[in-house]
């Protein structure tokens, strides 16, 4: 069966669209329903256009279709290398023991009662960015975790490592202290600042509204919870 490409356009500003005039589908190539390189072509295409927002110009394919395999996404993330990590970190470690029953995290909420624990890591960056003399892509900052999740995502600097296979070396290689843990997995939602990684790819945070305070936490890097990290540092 060939379709050819009529209906595919071809001119969306910042993107090169594939030019291949002809997309064959042979069912009888070797390993069975295989699409030709063409149609990899423009479904990479289509993908990436649909999860950059139009942003990027020089994309890698984020999937690979051949027939009865699972469809795979790439986790990587282009590091924002704010420069002020470890400030991020030891600002946190100043508010630690700040808590609910004294009313000292409302500081964070700027006096509102709310869950607060992404208050507490938008709080926490801002600060660690003003003493620093330093700045952050505009939007930064969000009382859910899910803002701060999309946040890194719209700046192109969130780490996926949720379902991962190879969970542990992905966390070990690629976070670093300052970076912002997500947690929204398995109907917890949750963040963080990583204080630590060590050599199995393990983590240390400190934490805002955790046990109704500001205290550090260490999970594996296997924990079900994790979804991924906003990297900053």
């Amino acid at each position: 069966m060939t379709v050819t490409n009529t209906a595919i356009p071809m001119s969306i500003p910042g993107f090169t669209v594939p030019t291949t005039s002809t997309f064959v589908y042979n069912p009888q190539a070797a390993g069975g329903n295989t699409f030709s390189s063409g149609v990899q072509a423009y479904a990479n295409f289509l993908l990436q256009m649909t999860m950059t927002n139009y942003k990027k110009t020089n994309y890698a394919p984020l999937f690979n279709y051949t027939g009865s395999k699972k469809t795979s996404f790439n986790s990587s993330s282009t590091r924002l290398n704010v420069g002020f990590g470890q400030n991020i970190l030891s600002t946190a470690y100043k508010y630690k023991g700040y808590n609910e029953s004294n009313g000292s995290y409302k500081l964070f909420t700027n006096g509102r009662t709310e869950a607060w624990c992404a208050d507490f890591v938008s709080y926490v960056v801002k600060e660690a960015a003003r003493k620093s003399g330093k700045s952050l892509p505009s939007g930064f900052g969000s009382a859910s975790v899910e803002g701060l999740r999309q946040w890194g995502k719209n700046n192109n600097c969130y780490l996926h490592t949720a379902n991962s296979s190879n969970k542990s070396d992905l966390i070990k290689n690629n976070v670093k202290p300052g970076d912002i843990v997500i947690f929204k997995e398995n109907g917890r939602s949750h963040t963080g600042v990583v204080a630590s990684i060590d050599s199995n790819g393990n983590i240390k945070t400190v934490e805002g509204n955790t046990s109704d305070k500001v205290a550090e936490r260490t999970y594996s890097a296997n924990n079900s919870t994790i979804s991924g990290f906003v990297q900053l540092a």
